[in-house]
């Protein structure tokens, strides 16, 4: 049990002691700035909000409730000092031979440090990149697959078990066009007015070479675009457990038993000789959406209607889409989708990004010539390699949009991020090779020698990693990971550059040894669950 999740437990008892049963769940934070303490709860200010009971009347202010709770406290062998703030929170401040000993508590746990078992026993499936299958991959849809990777590995570092899964969407008006296209460049003909454009039209028309006809050539293209594609996200870091091809729903009949069910369900209405999807569902606010033409084609929704059933029929406790944010607008469908058929629509989420812009320090770069409209992910790859790649779409929020500054990812200066805190775990192992830590016993260390402030501020954010992924769990924020392991790096780096680790007095020296090898653990497993490597030497 992590120090923040102690505390909660410690306050959920003293609520409950002091106003009986309740059903709210109590919050607790790092606090934002030292002054006010390692925690801080606002489990005062719920409670006089009704936020904690149902029915009890409230007899007592916030902070008259949170002196009563502070008093409660006195006696709690891990708290230095407990202070209540207007306008009712609660700040906790941890004793430092605590903090200490929480190096030892890494030091044992290895590569398990900052896990949990949240998820023991669960099944979690997460879909993400599932590109435009008429084209390269673009940096764009890329920006998907880090994220739905980092989280997927989150996810597995809570105990869920984790499919990572692809939809190939290898069916529709849109695969007949590029094989028009195609068969228009191979003829000569291709003109300025076609759909699909770029180089790369020309190589596919290349690679498959005679066809009969504008659909052969696009069934023939969509599949060497899909190997490619798998191809670029192996060289992120991302190999999927499972990729499903569109057709398969249909040759299946898994779309035409999933659009019976739904009809079954009164959740369809014909309507212009074709059939919508139409449930009387607060989720899509009277936006129907057809399933069957009125030629009798499905739809491409008609197929998502099928894979989304399949989806939860599997068994899953939580379904997760990574999507791009112009698809917003089928978030709400999936969701009635989903509601339509039985399933807890609380186990369904949606994760949402936006675009990226490349430049060279402040200049906006050009298109690529291969793609015709966009960048590739194989071209920035190429240019940046994995890691950086990865570490700068993970740095930011997926709801904000990206300037992804090629010159600074291809840095090898503290400037660049990934570089800093990759810097950070090869210079710790630099350290430990001095020391021959290989024959370094960890025993008998006297933790409470780790008492300047360099040490307890590296202490406090190497012991933030199990919240950290804790909360990750539940809010999919993955950009937290990046901030963290830059934040792990700094005070790590100013740890160092103010005490000197080998030839202290052996009891001091052992304590920092032991102090940097739990640096070293955060910053792996950190590192690790981005996806991004750690190296020895740089």
């Amino acid at each position: 049990m992590n120090l923040r999740e102690q505390i909660r437990k410690d306050i959920e008892d003293k609520v409950s002691g002091m106003v009986g049963q309740w059903d709210g769940r109590v919050e607790v934070t790092r606090a934002s700035d030292a002054r006010f303490g390692d925690y801080t709860s606002n489990v005062a200010l719920r409670y006089a909000q009704g936020k904690l009971q149902k029915e009890k009347a409230i007899k007592q202010s916030p902070m008259e409730f949170a002196k009563k709770l502070a008093d409660s406290f006195k006696n709690q062998a891990y708290i230095e000092k407990l202070e209540v703030k207007e306008p009712g929170f609660l700040n906790f401040f941890i004793k430092d031979e605590v903090l200490q000993n929480e190096v030892e508590k890494v030091l044992k746990a290895k590569d398990k440090f900052g896990s949990n078992e949240s998820g023991k026993g669960k099944k979690a499936r997460v879909e993400f990149v599932s590109a435009n299958p008429t084209g390269p991959l673009h940096f764009g849809n890329a920006r998907g697959g880090p994220i739905g990777d980092c989280l997927s590995s989150v996810l597995e570092f809570c105990g869920y078990t984790v499919l990572r899964e692809y939809l190939h969407n290898d069916v529709g008006g849109q695969v007949e066009k590029l094989g028009e296209s195609i068969v228009n460049v191979s003829k000569g003909q291709g003109a300025a007015e076609q759909e699909y454009q770029g180089e790369y039209v020309a190589e596919l028309a290349a690679k498959i070479g005679k066809v009969k006809s504008a659909k052969e050539a696009g069934k023939a293209a969509v599949k060497i675009l899909l190997d490619e594609v798998i191809v670029d996200c192996g060289a992120m870091g991302i190999v999927f457990d499972k990729v499903y091809q569109e057709s398969d729903f249909v040759k299946s009949g898994q779309t035409a038993q999933a659009i019976q069910l739904l009809e079954k369900k009164k959740a369809l209405k014909k309507q212009e000789g074709a059939i919508w999807f139409a449930p009387n569902d607060a989720f899509l606010k009277d936006r129907e959406t057809v399933v069957v033409k009125s030629n009798g084609d499905y739809t491409y929704f008609a197929n998502d209607i099928a894979y989304h059933r399949l989806k939860f029929t599997e068994g899953y406790d939580l379904v997760i889409d990574v999507f791009g944010a112009n698809h917003h607008g089928h978030v709400p469908r999936l969701q009635a989708v989903v509601s339509a058929f039985g399933f807890d629509t609380s186990n369904f989420k949606v994760v949402l990004y936006q675009w990226v812009r490349f430049k060279r320090g402040p200049e906006v770069i050009k298109m690529s010539k291969r793609a015709g409209t966009f960048v590739t992910a194989r071209e920035v790859l190429d240019e940046v390699g994995r890691d950086a790649a990865r570490f700068f779409i993970l740095m930011h929020d997926g709801n904000s949009h990206i300037d992804f500054d090629l010159d600074l990812a291809r840095e090898k200066s503290a400037k660049n991020p990934v570089y800093y805190v990759q810097y950070a775990h090869a210079r710790i192992s630099s350290i430990l090779v001095k020391a021959k830590i290989e024959k370094y016993q960890i025993s008998n260390i006297k933790y409470q020698i780790l008492d300047n402030p360099y040490e307890l501020t590296l202490i406090r954010n190497i012991t933030r990693l199990p919240e950290l992924v804790e909360d990750i769990s539940a809010s999919f924020a993955v950009n937290q990971l990046t901030n963290y392991a830059r934040e792990l790096a700094d005070s790590f780096h100013k740890f160092y550059e103010n005490c000197r680790v080998l030839g202290e007095d052996k009891k001091l020296e052992d304590a920092r040894i032991a102090l940097i090898l739990a640096t070293k653990i955060a910053l792996a497993n950190t590192l690790k669950l981005l996806g991004v490597s750690a190296p020895e030497k740089m």
